[in-house]
């Protein structure tokens, strides 16, 4: 072979191992949330804050998009709520296009009729979509606090009771709740989604809180305190992550933002393979943006370095999806490089280190999911080699994410569709540049399973049979559903009158 490919062999080799140590890093800092955990789980139970006498006014903000599927059944929540109907009012956010507009009046309607005070505000362009929308409602909300709830959450009847109090506190301008799952066992989908949202919920946010560490606003489920929004800057829909922006945003003004796990707010996890994919390129996107926004004035305030180091290492999250990307597509020049120079054989045994990166996220993981669910341990087997699977194979779409919010490349804001209990969508799915990209590495790494058994050299060969397996399940259903979509009732047609 001639020397030159040796030579770019080092180099492949020297990318794939700093590809592989970034992984590594990742987890360790997963590792280190861990353990500030389970030092908050192995405390006492916190006691509730006693409800103040004098209840501070609060704004229920409901930003809207489209979701006739799941808006009744949120608006239909609040009315529960236990908190005096004095002291809040509900403000509908509705940017619809849709019947979901016909829906949202008769159940504002409804409410009034119970004596709530909703208002329904909706505008002619859809300027800085969900942000924009929560920017405009703030200048005619009443509420010295503002709680917010996408259309598919619904908060339970104490949800207001339990949460307020922590603002007796002047530094708190925020209170996050977690999220909880009303169909977590519907199907695969809806099960690995857990792995990531649980473990976000117990392990990282409970285990920032309690080093001290930056936390985000999740972007529903919680309460804000409207001076801190406004001493922030306020929302920016330049921004698809517009509520970690404001979370940073908030705490670099000194603000503190409070994570509540013991209260929990049920939500719709999507359970189609194409809304799944929508959701997770604009929260990978969105968190890049933030970091090219925020990067700067974190590292320049006056912090302790801990705190910037995480909080850079936080923004940064999503770049993980370009290290595993570009980390799988040099294994197939490894396997040759392995079989050219006999030096790389043992090289690529070398850097089997950075595989302990799997070892330390399935303890994460692990720890995450048992966190909320105690019974049928067996599941996370089960389901695990799935959820690793899929991710690798997503690591396409969320890559090209990440780099899309790195370099600036701004885009709409796409809501996840939700099909609440009473509609499912057949299909959504169109063929986009990024399957084309998708199409093109799956064939790639079916070449590297060739090459594999051709050679005889199976050390990399697990790694091109997961990741083409994922790669090929995505597109199956993106090809599946590239039909016109369409939405049918499950709920009894109407009699007419």
């Amino acid at each position: 072979m001639p020397e030159y490919l040796r030579y770019t062999g080092y180099f492949v080799y020297a990318l794939y191992v700093a590809t592989g140590l970034w992984m590594l890093l990742c987890a360790g800092v997963q590792l280190h949330l861990l353990w500030h955990y389970r030092r908050r789980k192995a405390q006492p139970l916190r006691p509730l804050l006693p409800v103040p006498r004098a209840l501070p006014f609060v704004t229920i903000q409901v930003p809207v998009y489209n979701e006739r599927a799941v808006i009744g059944r949120l608006l239909q929540s609040l009315a529960h709520l236990d908190y005096p109907r004095d002291r809040f009012e509900v403000q509908v956010l509705d940017d619809s296009t849709d019947a979901t507009s016909a829906l949202i009046d008769e159940a504002a309607a409804a409410l009034r009729r119970q004596g709530l005070h909703v208002q329904v505000r909706r505008r002619s362009v859809r300027t800085h979509f969900k942000a924009g929308a929560l920017q405009e409602g703030l200048g005619e909300a009443r509420g010295t606090l503002i709680a917010l709830f996408d259309a598919d959450f619904l908060p339970p009847a104490d949800f207001l009771r339990r949460l307020v109090p922590q603002f007796a506190d002047p530094a708190v301008g925020l209170v996050q709740a977690r999220w909880g799952h009303l169909n977590r066992d519907e199907n695969y989908l809806t099960r690995i989604q857990t792995f990531l949202l649980d473990t976000h919920f117990s392990v990282e946010q409970a285990g920032r809180s309690e080093a001290g560490y930056f936390i985000n606003f999740c972007g529903t489920a919680g309460i804000w305190r409207r001076r801190c929004i406004e001493e922030a800057g306020g929302w920016d829909g330049g921004v698809l992550s517009e509520d970690l922006d404001l979370s940073y945003r908030a705490q670099l003004k000194g603000w503190r933002l409070v994570y509540a796990p013991e209260v929990e707010v049920p939500a719709e996890l999507p359970a189609e393979l194409d809304a799944f994919r929508v959701q997770q390129f604009r929260w990978t996107k969105g968190m890049a943006q933030a970091f090219r926004k925020l990067i700067g004035p974190l590292w320049r305030a006056a912090l302790p370095r801990a705190q910037k180091w995480h909080g850079a290492l936080h923004l940064l999250g999503s770049f993980l999806f370009v290290c595993v990307l570009l980390n799988a597509v040099l294994t197939v020049p490894l396997l040759l490089l392995r079989n050219w120079f006999p030096e790389f054989v043992s090289l690529t045994e070398y850097s089997l280190f950075t595989g302990l990166n799997l070892v330390a996220l399935t303890i994460v993981y692990h720890a995450g999911l048992h966190s909320r669910v105690t019974t049928e341990k067996p599941r996370f087997w089960r389901d695990y080699p799935l959820f690793l699977v899929v991710y690798m194979a997503l690591s396409v779409q969320n890559a090209i994410a990440v780099l899309q919010g790195l370099s600036g490349h701004r885009s709409a804001f796409v809501r996840t569709p939700k099909k609440g209990s009473g509609l499912v969508r057949v299909a959504a799915a169109r063929w986009t540049w990024i399957n084309s990209v998708e199409a093109v590495l799956f064939a790639y790494f079916l070449c590297g399973i060739g090459l594999s058994v051709w050679l005889g050299d199976y050390f990399l060969l697990l790694f091109f049979v997961m990741i083409a397996s994922g790669l090929g399940y995505l597109l199956y259903h993106t090809v599946k559903g590239c039909v016109p979509a369409k939405e049918v009732s499950l709920l009894p047609a109407r009699k007419a009158a």
